[in-house]
């Protein structure tokens, strides 16, 4: 948070004694805060390790700073035992650079999933907790942090896994939707090392960075001073009362697809455009394998379709927006105990859910396909699996005929 460390550093110069050397004296007073902020970080992680199960295995998103081995050490010293499931967390993949890096180069246990496989471990109940970082707190308990830490607290809710947040305090942040979230440029997502996913000029594509988490879907705040429920963050941080966010349900406009349509379906998706005042399809990119941007999306674009692409964990925010009219997802077999799909079908199938966004079920293209990533190890063919990570096994995903039933 730049502007509050700021407001040490004019603090500093305000009370500068007139008869030291600047640079040393703000060199020491820097210095000390930073030993400060250190020793409150290692406290905030006891706090969290105490929250945490015996056995605990927790899912996490993007980085918190070094933060999360410190819990795992503290879970050590309780004996704990303590395992960690890490999100890639595209486009920067620094789930996979850094937080799987750091956690298996100081022998934590840790195993590596596309951002589309968070449904998945939890609907297998291989995850018995969610810790995210938030980038700002707001007083009434809404956290805004890396895009897709809101569809992990969605699915945690779903499927009954305590997400917990290492906040800090909101100061005048009032709500959440008070924060214009920053739209970065989409040659960032097409472009990794060097390479090109897809050409920058062939396709529209959205990149919002973050994403906003409603305080109800929180189980446990973690701050420097305490621990919190949403009710006792909101007590103690709430100075005045957050406005009703507007709806922006009216302002829907795309279909978003997931899975890997025919031919002729593809030509269905075009005309169900007009069908459902619709302006554009939306495609994830479909870790790991990226069968949206090797095969989905160049299809529609074949169709001249209207298409604009995103990474996987980005379907949240465009729910929580409304910006979503319909999902349109693909089954590769049916059975008794439901239909299956590929990594992230859960995830769109959730989330359309907890949105009461329609959605259409339709079978899937049986053709065969290779493509340059077989798992999570590598993108666009190179590793990021850093050494001494594992890569979690994924399987096709059964969504149980319940979850298309309406409660």
């Amino acid at each position: 948070d730049f502007c509050g460390l700021g407001q040490y550093f004019h603090e500093w110069f305000e009370k500068l004694p007139g008869n030291v050397s600047a640079g040393e004296w703000i060199s020491g007073r820097a210095c000390d805060l930073a030993a400060q902020v250190i020793r409150a970080r290692g406290t905030r992680a006891k706090r969290a390790a105490e929250l945490l199960p015996d056995r605990a295995r927790v899912l996490t998103h993007c980085n918190m700073s070094g933060e999360l081995l410190a819990i795992a050490q503290h879970c050590a010293a309780m004996g704990k035992d303590f395992a960690v499931i890490a999100t890639e967390t595209r486009p920067y993949l620094q789930g996979a650079r850094l937080t799987a890096w750091e956690l298996a180069r100081a022998g934590v246990q840790v195993s590596l999933i596309p951002d589309c496989a968070v449904a998945q471990v939890m609907a297998r109940g291989e995850v018995n907790a969610v810790i995210v970082g938030s980038d700002r707190a707001a007083q009434n308990g809404n956290i805004i942090n890396k895009l897709g830490t809101f569809p992990l607290a969605v699915m945690a809710k779903r499927y009954g896994v305590p997400f917990h947040v290492l906040v800090q305090d909101p100061r005048s942040l009032v709500q959440g939707i008070d924060v214009p979230i920053e739209e970065r440029p989409g040659a960032e997502l097409l472009n990794f090392q060097g390479q090109q996913l897809m050409a920058e000029d062939s396709i529209a594509v959205r990149y919002p960075a973050f994403d906003v988490t409603p305080a109800a879907l929180i189980s446990r705040f973690v701050g420097f001073d305490d621990v919190y429920t949403p009710e006792s963050f909101r007590r103690k941080y709430q100075q005045q009362t957050a406005a009703v966010p507007r709806s922006t349900r009216d302002e829907s406009k795309y279909l978003l697809i997931y899975g890997m349509p025919t031919l002729d379906q593809c030509e269905y998706l075009v005309r169900a455009l007009k069908a459902e005042q619709a302006s554009r399809l939306l495609i994830p990119e479909m870790r790991p394998e990226m069968w949206g941007v090797h095969a989905v999306a160049p299809a529609l674009l074949e169709q001249n379709a209207p298409t604009t692409l995103i990474s996987d964990n980005m379907m949240g925010i465009f729910f929580a927006r409304g910006e979503i009219r319909k999902l349109y997802l693909y089954y590769s077999r049916v059975d008794q105990q439901g239909v299956s799909g590929i990594c992230g079908s859960l995830l769109a199938l959730g989330l359309a859910r907890a949105h009461d966004v329609p959605v259409e079920l339709l079978a899937s293209d049986s053709v065969k396909r290779s493509t340059v990533d077989s798992d999570v190890s590598t993108f666009m063919g190179k590793s990021i699996c850093p050494t001494g990570a594992s890569i979690f096994p994924l399987e096709s995903e059964v969504m149980r005929r319940e979850l298309f039933e309406k409660s």
